[in-house]
């Protein structure tokens, strides 16, 4: 493999990929270019390449030089443990055992291959390169360096005889006196090929392993290095090395991002955008191109006649799944299966408790898995750096959250391998456990933050069914999808359900007709949760078709119409148009009260939104009986502390400060967000509705340094949850321009009210009321500043 022919000529890199090379470099003007070299036969079960008898009996081609390793370029990254493993081998000093570990294609043979060159370079050490892939390249590897140690040929045919220990004779020769040396040990995957003594320190050279293993008692008197992923930039910066004139930095960097900066992917698909011949191809087009079949788009990078299983993703994770199936782990593929079938995003470990996976058909696969194997078989994906096991950090004292993470190349490679005939039964195990899995009703914010943490899988799990087909894979993924969604709803996260609730209508429109009663039900839950993103008019578009169908088909005093009729309000107040919004919520409110009762939680809840849009349209005389009478009710029937009750309070307060009676809405603002706290939590939408009117109702008493804190407050936790634009967000910087004003801080008030007009102005209109409030805010500021 020569070094003269670059794989693409585009442009002119700082650092370029020679001949099937690859570069994870930082900065200047050098290279590094990556080979391996395997020799007969592997004990994974997938065996590499094989020489004729003839070539294997003569063992490695060479020893002294990583074969297909020519100059050694500048590492990506990797500064510390460079600058440690070269100071090991030329001083001497620490640990004389090294090992280099993580999953497969993080670069540690590069990294390795860099110390070897960089300290052998000089001639100052010796240096040897041995393949550990299996038992017999290292056996031949090793007593081919006890041979340029100076072994005799008596000694190395006894040694064949067996009438002398292999390990002995090699280490008798490593530990002579005299030039120091780098013994490097590639692959060594199964670290107990290096049982029997292949593996020991000397205070005359240093050793350097390579692996996937990081937990093996071999490992013992070894100084540890993990070899994770690049950094964003230093990843980028690979992709800008090796096709620096097909996309910006911003490119490089999002591409990168999307191959998870994985080492060898970057290669790969640095490689095809270096070496175009039919199509230009831009990083931006590339990843477009990663939304279908990630792993088969970057392999196509790979050399056709390179054999080694090494340099593809589609084989180096199977390597490492053959090799535990070797060691009696063969149902540890099942459960990075079972993984495959989520998304590469924190995984609560409580998907996979023992006692779980026989209910949910594991032991019925092939192979099968059982709880009793699940911790060893977990334990063996960890070696292999297959997957990591962690925990989530808890908030506000909770305990934290044990999560699996996995890297999405793994996972993408792990389900396209998985066989036809296995993926169904396997998709339906894992939508059993996924609904196993969920937390319990009791709401916590444990609870609440696990929820979060399976939507992505939910949304996964989808993606993945939809893809297999069957009428069984996607009844099991959509009751897992739908189940979580509606917990999701039921404790007030719409946002975090909003990707979750597109995907089960995007599916279930493609499998049941329209008026299905599950598809209205999909359907109306997801405009639910477009209203929290904002986006009203589609809310309200959708709302209207599903009330339409559920009147024709259930009648127009179902209470699932009425739901609908309920719902369709938050979009048309939102939007500002009140007369619409009353409208239908009065409609809501009479029906329900007609169908439920005056007493019913739901009732209660739409007459006390009725309350407030009579409010904005200025009929006091009504807003304020109503919301007077549904806090009697809903206290005397429901108890001071259901989430109706609390609502209802909330109401009252919102009435009596708009209709000017700010002290006498100061003790139900108070209590309301008292018991808003308690019930949902201090984050809880609800919360923070209870935290901005209490601010406002102080503002108009004159309390403004409470009212300030409060809205700040609310302002952070929205910025975070909703972004600074969001209509939620606007509200509460419009009344801290108001607070502001009335604090007496005229200047601070017209310059938080410019850049919130500017903010309004372009996510409202100019004609929302929002926008027309924070303009009289302004106005009233700048008057105060004259």
């Amino acid at each position: 493999m020569s070094e003269q022919h670059p794989r693409g000529n585009i442009g002119t890199p700082e650092a370029v990929a020679h001949g099937h090379g690859r570069v994870f470099q930082a900065d200047g003007d050098q290279h590094i270019t990556e080979h391996h070299h395997h020799y007969g036969g592997d004990s994974t079960g997938q065996p590499f390449p094989q020489q004729p008898p003839e070539a294997r009996a003569a063992g490695p081609d060479s020893i002294r030089v990583p074969l297909a390793a020519p100059k050694p370029v500048v590492v990506r990254n990797r500064d510390e443990a460079k600058a440690k493993l070269v100071s090991a081998v030329t001083t001497r000093d620490g640990a004389r055992i090294h090992v280099l570990h993580g999953m497969g294609g993080c670069g540690k043979t590069t990294l390795a291959r860099f110390v070897f060159d960089e300290t052998v370079s000089g001639r100052a050490v010796e240096g040897f390169w041995v393949s550990s892939a299996s038992r017999s390249a290292l056996r031949a590897g090793m007593l081919s360096v006890a041979a340029e140690r100076g072994a005799t040929t008596a000694e190395l045919d006894a040694v064949h005889r067996g009438l002398r220990p292999a390990a002995d004779l090699v280490w008798a020769y490593l530990d002579r006196p005299g030039t120091p040396w780098i013994l490097v040990m590639d692959n060594a995957d199964d670290p107990t090929f290096l049982d029997g003594g292949w593996l020991r320190s000397s205070r005359h050279g240093t050793v350097l392993v390579t692996t996937r293993q990081a937990q093996s008692p071999v490992w013992a008197d070894a100084e540890l290095h993990h070899i994770g992923l690049l950094p964003p930039q230093d990843a980028a910066l690979v992709l800008s090395d090796l096709a620096p004139a097909t996309g910006s930095d911003k490119d490089a960097l999002e591409l990168a991002q999307a191959v998870g900066r994985l080492p060898l992917a970057l290669t790969l698909v640095g490689s095809q955008l270096s070496d175009q011949l039919l199509e230009a191809v831009t990083m931006a087009d590339f990843r477009r191109r990663l939304a279908q079949q990630p792993s088969v788009q970057i392999d196509n990078g790979s050399v056709p006649w390179d054999s080694d299983m090494r340099r593809t993703l589609g084989s180096t994770w199977q390597l490492s799944l053959d090799a535990l199936a070797e060691r009696g782990l063969p149902d540890a593929g099942t459960l990075m299966r079972v993984f495959s079938c989520f998304a590469p995003d924190p995984l609560p470990i409580s998907l996979i408790r023992p006692g779980e996976l026989e209910a949910a058909g594991l032991g019925r696969l092939q192979p099968p898995l059982s709880s009793s194997r699940l911790a060893v078989c977990l334990r063996g994906l960890i070696g292999q750096a297959l997957v990591l096991v962690e925990d989530y950090p808890g908030q506000g004292g909770e305990p934290p959250t044990r999560i699996v993470q996995l890297h999405a190349l793994v996972l993408d490679t792990v389900f396209g391998g998985i066989p036809a005939r296995m993926r169904a039964p396997l998709l339906v195990a894992a939508a059993s456990l996924f609904l196993r899995a969920r937390p319990e009703e009791v709401p916590t914010p444990a609870g609440d933050r696990m929820r979060n943490m399976m939507t992505p899988h939910a949304v996964q799990l989808l993606r993945n069914a939809e893809a297999e087909g069957g009428e069984q894979v996607i009844a099991a993924a959509l009751a897992s999808a739908r189940q979580l969604r509606d917990d999701l709803m039921i404790r007030g996260e719409e946002l975090s359900a909003h990707p979750l609730a597109q995907r089960v209508v995007e599916v279930a429109q493609q499998h049941a007709p329209a008026d299905d009663p599950d598809l209205l039900e999909d359907q109306h839950q997801l405009a639910r949760t477009l209203v929290w993103t904002d986006e009203h008019d589609a809310a309200i578009s959708l709302h209207r078709e599903v009330l339409t169908r559920r009147e024709r088909i259930l009648g127009a005093d179902s209470p699932d119409t009425l739901r609908s009729a309920h719902e369709l309000f938050f979009g048309l107040y939102f939007l500002g148009d009140w007369p619409a919004a009353e409208r239908t919520i009065r409609r809501a409110a009479e029906g329900r009260e007609r169908v439920l009762g005056k007493g019913h939680p739901d009732t209660l809840h739409s007459r006390g939104l009725l309350a407030e849009v009579l409010c904005r349209m200025g009929d006091e005389e009504e807003n304020v009986r109503i919301s007077e009478e549904i806090c009697e009710v809903s206290e005397r029937v429901l108890g001071a502390e259901h989430p109706i009750t609390i609502s209802s309070t909330l109401t009252r307060a919102f009435v009596l400060d708009e209709v000017g009676r700010p002290a006498d809405a100061e003790g139900p603002a108070r209590r309301a967000l008292e018991a808003c706290r308690r019930v949902h939590g201090e984050q809880h939408w609800l919360a923070m509705a209870s935290a901005n009117r209490l601010a406002m109702v102080l503002r108009g008493l004159g309390q403004c340094e409470e009212a300030q804190q409060l809205a700040e407050e609310v302002l952070g936790v929205r910025q975070t949850l909703l972004g600074d634009e969001h209509h939620h967000t606007l509200l509460i910087r419009i009344e801290l321009v108001r607070i502001a004003h009335a604090a007496g801080r005229a200047e601070e008030a017209v310059e938080l009210g410019r850049t919130t007009l500017e903010a309004c102005r372009r996510a409202l209109g100019e004609d929302h009321q929002e926008t027309i409030d924070c303009l009289a805010a302004l106005r009233a500021a700048e008057d105060a500043a004259r």
